[in-house]
């Protein structure tokens, strides 16, 4: 295919380029003509966040305001509850979701954050607001991570002293 193919057949305007006509940035390939405004190889564009930035947004499901952060490059971000979740009690167990006992969104605090089974959610709601939790079934919960993370810690010890 040689030239515009989808211009085939119609004629050529007063603005069209003709047989032999020479661009005027012919050979000028690799020359810088102005450097110092050109794009610099390792920067950044402007809104670039570093890792561990963190952002509040709406979040597009429930429109609730929502802390993100970010723990990686590129474009790579989790909910702050999530994180704070990870840090505290370890990786998420297929299936929970992270839930606010005050009902806040936004508040973030780990004595704030319970994991559980995501069918279990709707029993901690009623028509209109949130109930509260008790301190057993919390307990309940939390209960099965910490199972979970004294399980990896004696994989963890097995493997050291198999070395």
């Amino acid at each position: 295919m040689i030239g515009n193919q989808f211009a085939k057949g119609i004629k050529p305007s007063k603005t069209s380029f003709k047989k032999g006509h020479i661009p005027w940035n012919k050979g000028t390939k690799g020359i810088h003509l102005s450097p110092e405004t050109e794009f610099k190889k390792g920067g950044y564009p402007p809104t670039y966040c570093r890792v561990g930035t963190i952002r509040k947004r709406k979040h597009w499901r429930d429109k609730a305001v929502r802390y993100w952060i970010k723990i990686g490059d590129p474009k790579k971000w989790i909910f702050l509850s999530h994180y704070r979740w990870i840090q505290e009690y370890g990786p998420l167990i297929e299936g929970d979701i992270v839930h606010h006992l005050n009902g806040l969104s936004f508040d973030d605090r780990p004595e704030n954050l319970i994991a559980l089974p995501r069918k279990d959610k709707n029993r901690f709601y009623d028509r209109f607001s949130l109930k509260p939790m008790s301190d057993k079934i919390r307990a309940k919960y939390l209960e099965r991570y910490i199972e979970t993370w004294l399980d990896i810690e004696f994989k963890r010890e097995e493997a050291c002293h198999a070395i």
